[in-house]
């Protein structure tokens, strides 16, 4: 489980500010970069416990990489490990609660963007190593197959399975010790009903319960194990085969019946037997010299004080604790205000906040400073592009030195780092929001669907370009496929607007061409929609999207477009005051987990939800089952509140239809 999945409503960040003591009381610590061949790892740790570090991320990726040898593990975005001497280093660069506490269970983490990946972790701590073996098994499934095709049961089963990773004396290296934890609550509590097992989606494992979650994990490791062991010398070629056929369409149950030759109903009988083992085989790799990386394989260089702080600054970044991330970047900037990777971080902390002048004044001197740098380029593209989007991702439109502009930066990018491929899918983007040179773009994200063909963005690229071009039908195909299984709500929302974005085009295009060719000329059989008219159904397509996106209300429910302005907690109860007009609505419900919480405005995501924390009013459709006796000065029980932008209006489903 990604410590950083992006979920559909952020509720509070309270922000832990770091002092200027206690940035400078870490002054004095040196860091130290260790380059291996798949890593770069930094930090103030020891300059052996960084090599160490490398040795075992390295042996694992070999070892992991030998036992799925068909599988492309090629990552097109870089990975920087951070390894903090000790405990109390690592203290405030621990992942955040959502009330804002730190979380102290946490031993390592990984965390994904768009530039870096980072890994980070405190030295000399065991289960660091087993949290980072899980996020990285994580890492190289979704960058080969995407979670479009892999269901949640093999993806966190094979995690699990990855994490008990072990290397003894005799270097030789051995998956799948029993996770005791796991097997002690599936012998206490049993196995959840294969059938709901199968066909949980992310999204919905996402909202379970912790208890449920729990149980759901180990649930995936118990049969990962059992199919490991099941299957003796044909354990890797079966999953190859369970994979293949996805890719090429299969249901998951068909796919599970031809591989494994059994049904659901006769697997869940044989894991039930295997589980009563008190303890379960292993699986034992042989772990070949090559396996393990050598002194002369890695390079290690004395880092100055600028580069800490900024390295520090990037992970509290990437975690989106802006306030804690600037202090230290500015504190970088003054020891040294020409550092490249420095004003680069900065600028895009600035396009974050839309500072966006701010923002391109760091990254143009980012890229003054250091013009070979690829991520420089990219950063300034990147952040050109965000300017006049949307939360949602919609741009209306750039004017052509604008875009030249951006696209420029992007040749430099991909000429630097042919292997990024975010420059293509930007440059993609670029070329797909100005309705020109469309088979350039699709050539440019099929490339990087080449590096990375599990990327569902790229696949909604894809199928924005292919819009253009007017194929509807297979840009239909690709939106729908990543509804059903995106596990981030803000990419299932866009994926909803492409889809109805191509609806309207279609209807509309049609709409167009009769109209032309009734009163102008009936040889007319095609259209070029000006930027205006694009731009007009753009702004249509997101409004009905948004409306489609919504819970739709059931008989004895009621729905209102208003303002959340207050939650208030007894003992009991919950209580909502909405604001409708003039007129204000009180709500209850038993608890605050039992209204359903959905945000479509990542402008609340800084806002607190829940007893007594509303700060400001928030612009929500509120779903509510009234009151029947009408007594009193309650309305009627809450459903659910779901957050949307401030120009959004509410259309009802017969009128989205016409």
């Amino acid at each position: 489980m990604t410590f950083f999945r992006r979920i559909g409503f952020a509720l509070t960040v309270a922000l832990i500010f770091l002092s200027a003591a206690q940035i400078s009381a870490r002054a004095q610590d040196q860091w130290i970069s260790v380059k291996s061949e798949n890593f770069r790892i930094v930090g103030n740790a020891s300059e052996a416990n960084l090599s160490e570090t490398a040795r075992r991320l390295e042996h694992f990726r070999a070892v992991f990489t030998r036992f799925f040898n068909e599988l492309n593990f090629v990552s097109p975005i870089p990975t920087i490990v951070v390894v903090f001497k000790d405990e109390k280093t690592f203290e405030n660069f621990r992942p955040l609660n959502e009330d804002g506490s730190r979380r102290d269970y946490v031993a390592g983490y990984f965390l994904p963007g768009k530039d870096v990946n980072y890994i980070v972790l405190a030295a000399n701590g065991e289960q660091s190593f087993a949290t980072i073996y899980h996020e990285y098994v994580h890492f190289l499934i979704d960058n080969t197959l995407g979670r479009t095709n892999i269901p949640p049961w093999f993806n966190e089963g094979f995690a699990e399975y990855g994490e008990q990773f072990t290397v003894g004396e005799n270097r030789r290296a051995q998956f799948g010790a029993t996770n005791r934890a796991h097997l002690a609550l599936l012998q206490k509590s049993g196995l959840m009903a294969f059938d709901k097992f199968f066909a949980m989606d992310y999204y919905t494992l996402n909202r379970q319960p912790k208890e449920n979650v729990v149980g759901f994990y180990a649930q995936a490791w118990a049969l990962t194990h059992f199919l490991m062991q099941r299957d003796d010398e044909r354990k890797t070629q079966n999953v190859y085969k369970f994979g293949k056929l996805l890719l090429g369409g299969k249901s998951h149950k068909e796919a599970f019946a031809e591989v494994f030759q059994t049904d659901y109903a006769q697997m869940e009988a044989e894991l039930k037997k295997y589980l009563e083992r008190k303890s379960l085989p292993t699986f034992a790799v042989g772990a070949e010299q090559t396996f393990s990386v050598e002194p002369t394989k890695t390079q290690t260089i004395l880092l100055t004080e600028a580069d800490g702080k900024t390295i520090q600054g990037d992970v509290l970044f990437h975690q989106r604790r802006t306030a804690e991330a600037r202090n230290y970047l500015r504190a970088a900037l003054a020891l040294d205000p020409e550092l490249s990777s420095a004003n680069r971080i900065s600028g895009l902390l600035e396009m974050q906040e839309k500072n966006f002048a701010d923002a391109e004044k760091f990254l143009e001197k980012a890229v003054r400073a250091d013009a070979e740098n690829y991520l420089a380029h990219y950063s300034y593209a990147y952040a050109l592009s965000r300017n006049g989007m949307t939360d949602f991702g919609f741009v209306v439109g750039y004017n052509a030195a604008y875009a030249e502009k951006i696209r420029a930066h992007l040749r430099k990018s991909i000429r630097l780092n042919p292997q990024f491929a975010e420059s293509y899918q930007l440059y993609a983007f670029i070329n797909a929001v100005r309705n020109e040179n469309i088979d350039e773009g699709l050539a440019m994200i099929n490339k990087a669907l080449q590096i990375a063909p599990g990327n569902q963005t790229y696949q909604l690229r894809v199928a924005e370009l292919l819009m253009r071009q007017e194929n509807f039908a297979e840009t239909r195909r690709i939106a729908q496929k990543i509804i059903a299984t995106a596990s981030d709500d803000q990419l299932k929302l866009y994926a909803q607007g492409v889809l109805n974005q191509a609806n309207a085009w279609e209807a509309q295009l049609e709409d167009l061409k009769n109209d032309r060719k009734r009163e102008q000329n009936p040889a007319v059989t095609d259209v070029i929609l000006s930027e205006e008219e694009i731009a007009r159904l753009n702004e249509i397509a997101l409004l009905q999207s948004l409306n489609e996106s919504l819970r739709r209300p059931k008989i004895g429910e009621k729905r209102v477009l208003g303002y959340l302005t207050k939650v208030d907690c007894a003992d009991d109860a919950v209580f909502y005051s909405v604001k409708v007009g003039g007129t204000s609505l009180k709500l209850k419900s038993d608890s605050v987990g039992d209204v359903a919480l959905i945000n479509f405005a990542p402008d609340h995501g800084k806002s607190q939800i829940g007893c007594e924390t509303v700060k400001s009013e928030l612009y929500a459709v509120v779903t509510f089952r009234p009151n029947e006796e009408n007594r009193g000065e309650i309305a009627g029980e809450t459903i659910s509140i779901e957050f949307v932008p401030a120009k959004f209006k509410l259309i009802e489903p017969e009128a989205i239809k016409k």
